[in-house]
């Protein structure tokens, strides 16, 4: 649908995570996702924790027959998982980002902008790409915001 934001340089300060990383072929996604944060947010609930955030992905590579990916969502502080959540810390990193309105899978003309950006300006992709999801997929399709974060160096 739209690009709503400038692509900006941004250092994001350090971010305690529970998450589930596995790999997938892309097709199973939905699924895979919906599940994954179903059981963060059921292990949260029964361990007192609150979530401080919205759910977010995270694409480790661009395989889309073995898409090694993260699904997660931002606490307060650092936390222990279980065998299938992971609970860690993103350290302090600088990375390029813009927000996307619209359907998340038509998020990759953003993507490929900030890219772009990136190469003009003399900067490297760390690797990852990050989806934050910041208002609920029970809305329209046109009203979903996703802010993509690509970490650099």
């Amino acid at each position: 649908m739209a690009i709503i934001s400038k692509i900006n340089l941004l250092e994001q300060p350090e971010q305690h995570v529970l998450s589930i990383r596995t790999t997938i072929h892309f097709n199973d996604y939905p699924d895979t996702a919906k599940q994954a944060y179903g059981v963060i947010m059921e292990y949260a609930a029964c361990n007192g924790l609150l979530l401080s955030g919205g759910p977010f992905v995270c694409y480790h590579n661009a395989d889309l027959e073995n898409l090694d990916v993260e699904m997660g969502f931002p606490v307060a502080k650092s936390v222990l998982g279980n065998d299938d959540i992971t609970g860690y810390t993103i350290p302090v990193q600088k990375a390029v980002s813009g927000i996307f309105l619209g359907a998340y899978e038509d998020t990759d003309p953003m993507m490929f902008e900030i890219i772009q950006w990136i190469i003009e300006h003399g900067y490297e992709q760390q690797g990852k790409i990050f989806n934050y999801y910041l208002n609920d997929d029970s809305r329209n399709a046109s009203e979903l915001l996703t802010q993509i974060v690509v970490p650099i160096k």
